[in-house]
């Protein structure tokens, strides 16, 4: 053989060694990223996975919990894997969230190679990164803005507090930075039920913050054993921590304390009977007012009652006041002389789960309305 020929032989068989050793099909070594194309939201990408890999992991059916073994990214250790999906492009893993990652905050991502079939055994099969977008903002400007109830006094057995604050905040829940001191500035344990994500408002301002129903209703064995987290003749405060971060990643500007005074529980059923009406005059826009007895759930005030004619839905603008007991509609057009109907939605409720014409008490769960659609209750009034 000629030298030619030998040394043909010899590069041939480096070339093929070094195949075998480090190319596509050769022994994963992973890397994380997070890539931030300019046309498209930002995604964490893992690369450096042998073609046996990534054939794997594109031809097998994974469930969210199935995927989150092989790529996990949250914000942290002890919080729930986004949610997001994940995909095979291009040679490479992706994960796509489902809601943007936040301007400002850190993300903790996971792969682990072991928990895909056929890992080839390459080194190391875990790898832990943090990615992140930059902070838009350096200076925290975000605060509470309003928290509802509003008024002075809760009844012991509350349901829901909302948390409405002056810009979006970021996608976790706020449960963490939630706590209720009893009167002596005790944490109450236990208190707020540890709910997530989909509690936010669709703009992100406003956060739903639940008390634990279990405990709240009478005759369940959380409410026998631990009893109602407020109790009535004494004093309860809330306190927001500034370390809740917005959506630019930043914290707020600074915490919050709102006292509230606890009166003895509501167990009364919502008497539409008992609203005032107060109703305008034709040819103005003046509102249609609606004043209740007690104060009524701010979130579905905004939602359950709207005002018709002729089962069509009058246009206009709802504000609610003094303590969520008024209801105020503001027609965007004149008022034409006619029947109107405020309508309700049987899903409205008082602060306490109290209903129209049934009490969150309730003796037996099966009497409670299943239908997916709301029952209406009409208020009919004229404009003369």
């Amino acid at each position: 053989m000629s030298l030619k020929l030998l040394w043909a032989a010899a590069l041939a068989s480096v070339l093929a060694g070094a195949a075998a050793c480090g190319g596509p099909s050769g022994p994963s070594r992973p890397a994380i990223a997070l890539a931030t194309p300019p046309d498209g939201a930002p995604f964490v990408e893992v690369t450096g996975l042998s073609s046996p890999v990534l054939g794997t992991l594109a031809g097998g059916a994974r469930s969210p919990e199935e995927w989150a073994q092989v790529l996990r990214v949250a914000v942290d250790a002890s919080s729930p894997p986004m949610l997001g999906s994940h995909q095979v492009v291009d040679g490479t893993l992706r994960f796509v969230p489902q809601f943007q990652f936040d301007s400002g905050r850190r993300y903790q991502v996971r792969f682990d190679g072991a928990q895909v079939a056929g890992w080839d055994g390459g080194s190391p099969a875990v790898v832990e990164a943090t990615v992140g977008r930059p902070a838009e903002a350096t200076v925290p400007s975000t605060v509470v803005a309003r928290i509802f109830p509003s008024g002075e006094t809760v009844p012991a057995n509350m349901l829901r507090m909302y948390i409405e604050f002056s810009a979006p905040m970021g996608r976790p829940s706020g449960v963490p930075f939630i706590h209720l001191l009893d009167h002596d500035g005790q944490e109450i344990a236990g208190a707020v039920l540890p709910l997530d994500y989909e509690f936010w408002s669709p703009d992100h301002t406003r956060f739903t913050v639940f008390f634990d129903p279990g405990r709240v209703k009478k005759g369940i064995l959380p409410n026998q054993q631990m009893g109602r987290p407020l109790e009535a003749g004494r004093t309860v405060t809330l306190v927001v921590d500034a370390a809740w971060r917005d959506a630019q990643g930043l914290p707020l500007k600074q915490g919050y304390r709102r006292q509230f005074r606890v009166v003895p529980p509501d167990e009364q059923p919502l008497d539409t009977a008992a609203w005032r009406l107060q109703v305008p005059a034709p040819g103005s826009r003046t509102p249609v007012t609606a004043a209740f007895p007690k104060a009524l759930d701010h979130g579905l005030l905004q939602r359950a009652l709207n005002v018709t004619r002729d089962g069509t839905a009058v246009e206009g603008d709802i504000t609610i006041d003094q303590g969520e007991t008024r209801w105020v509609f503001t027609p965007r057009a004149p008022w034409r002389a006619g029947t109107y109907q405020v309508v309700a939605l049987d899903i409205l409720e008082d602060v306490a789960g109290n209903q129209i014409g049934r009490a969150f008490e309730v003796d037996n769960f099966d009497t409670v309305d299943k239908s997916p659609n709301p029952q209406t209750i009409t208020i009919p009034f004229k404009v003369k």
